[in-house]
């Protein structure tokens, strides 16, 4: 059932991988091609300001035409003598280099007088366009063209909006990057954790078969009475030492569960479940001299939960309390609602957290240091699964501590209005 379930969560992701890497790669289309609209627009510009100024220069060119015969013999392509070519030549490039500068066109350009109109290309982008303007009526001879070339103008569009251009395009493309980079390194670490989740999961299991050996040969042994004191308490250790052992196996074993698993969720009473938890942990806590104490108040105190998290979650909290006592534990219970919650306090009297750590303490394999780092108990498991089963059920579990001053974890969690309600007919 997990593997199916995680195949489908797998599946999920790799989709939502692929639809945000085609989004990104539409994105990038999108800015090109506004970009290119861009361009477009700054090309219309420029070949409005190029007219205006080409329509500046032929009435520019009228007026010295009309007075000039010289200009006029030229513009029609009668023979002139070839000084006279040059000076016209430099007039007419002097009144277009005028006009052009007063519309800010600074470009290198080339011009031509001609009575042909072959060659002239359409207004296509990435061409270097011909700008053509008819002189007709300004002389005798019609027909006659003054064409304009800039063989530089495409280079000098896309400079108007190259530093945008440049921006966006680096901007989408370090995104794609980016995420190429993080998803790659994200399928790594997802590899890597489900390899340590494998081999901790295996390595647990093989602990449990030699655990459970010990166990029956230590209970076989106890069984052959004797009455040897040093062989009753050897036994006596190994047994102590082999129930640590399989509690911390349990711990491994809860915490890398799969979260796919599915429980059946029962109306459970949480004050029965603290109170029947607590007597588990009788033997020990009078053991060290300590006790329990209980002030549920909370009128509405059934949820349906599995009773057996909701067991292993005060197990943690009780285990934790009388481990990290240093003096007779006393462990106190409180319960009430507050709105549509029931909120459970469980208090001791132990050696505390200091703050640095406070927020450490529900992360995997933390451990809260106590001076002696061979005096750190467990695997810093306990209170992560505590969380995780709290969380499971839509609630939420805080911790108060200072260094000397013992620890009081509070959890919050939902109650539904037809749970409440049945609840408070059953009080």
């Amino acid at each position: 059932m997990f593997k199916f379930v995680a195949m489908k969560k797998n599946k999920r992701q790799y989709i939502l991988a692929i639809f945000t890497f085609l989004a990104l790669i539409i994105l990038l289309a999108v800015e090109v091609n506004m970009l290119l609209k861009a361009a477009l627009i700054e090309e219309k510009n420029f070949n409005r300001d190029v007219y205006k100024a080409l329509q500046e220069s032929r009435e520019t060119i009228e007026k010295r035409a009309s007075v000039c015969s010289d200009m006029q013999n030229y513009l029609c392509g009668k023979p002139c003598h070839e000084r006279v070519i040059k000076e016209k030549i430099a007039e007419i490039d002097s009144i277009l280099h005028y006009h052009l500068d007063k519309y800010n066109i600074d470009l290198e350009y080339t011009f031509a007088i001609s009575d042909s109109i072959s060659g002239v290309e359409k207004s296509k982008f990435f061409k270097t366009k011909c700008y053509l303007k008819s002189i007709n009526g300004l002389l005798e001879k019609d027909g006659i063209h003054l064409k304009l070339r800039f063989p530089g103008r495409n280079q000098f569009i896309l400079s108007q909006i190259k530093g945008t251009f440049l921006l966006a395009f680096t901007a989408v493309l370090f995104v794609m990057v980016s995420f190429i980079i993080t998803f790659s390194m994200y399928r790594k670490e997802r590899t890597m954790a489900q390899h340590t989740s494998d081999f901790i999961n295996n390595m647990v299991h093989e602990f449990q078969t030699p655990l459970s050996n010990i166990h029956l040969a230590t209970n076989l042994i106890k069984k052959r009475k004797t009455n040897d004191e040093k062989i009753n308490e050897y036994l006596n250790i190994i047994s102590s030492e082999n129930h640590k052992l399989e509690k911390h196996v349990e711990e491994i074993l809860k915490v890398s569960s799969p979260e796919g698993n599915q429980v059946e969720l029962k109306q459970v009473d949480l004050h029965d479940v603290i109170q029947s938890t607590a007597l588990e942990f009788q033997p020990r806590i009078n053991e060290a001299g300590g006790k329990f104490k209980f002030n549920l108040d909370a009128r509405s105190h059934f949820l349906k939960a599995d009773p057996n998290h909701l067991k292993l979650i005060f197990s943690n909290l009780i285990d934790n309390a009388i481990k990290y006592a240093d003096s007779k534990p006393v462990v106190v219970f409180s319960s009430m609602n507050k709105a549509s919650t029931i909120e459970i306090s469980v208090k001791d009297n132990g050696i505390g957290i200091d703050k640095n750590h406070l927020n450490l303490i529900f992360e995997k394999y933390y451990r809260v240091p106590t001076g002696d780092v061979h005096n750190v108990k467990g695997f810093g498991l306990g209170l992560t699964f505590v969380k995780k089963m709290v969380e499971k059920y839509g609630g939420r579990i805080m911790a108060a501590s200072s260094k000397g001053s013992g620890t009081i974890f509070t959890i919050s969690l939902p109650l539904t209005h037809e749970t409440h309600k049945n609840t408070a007919g059953r009080r």
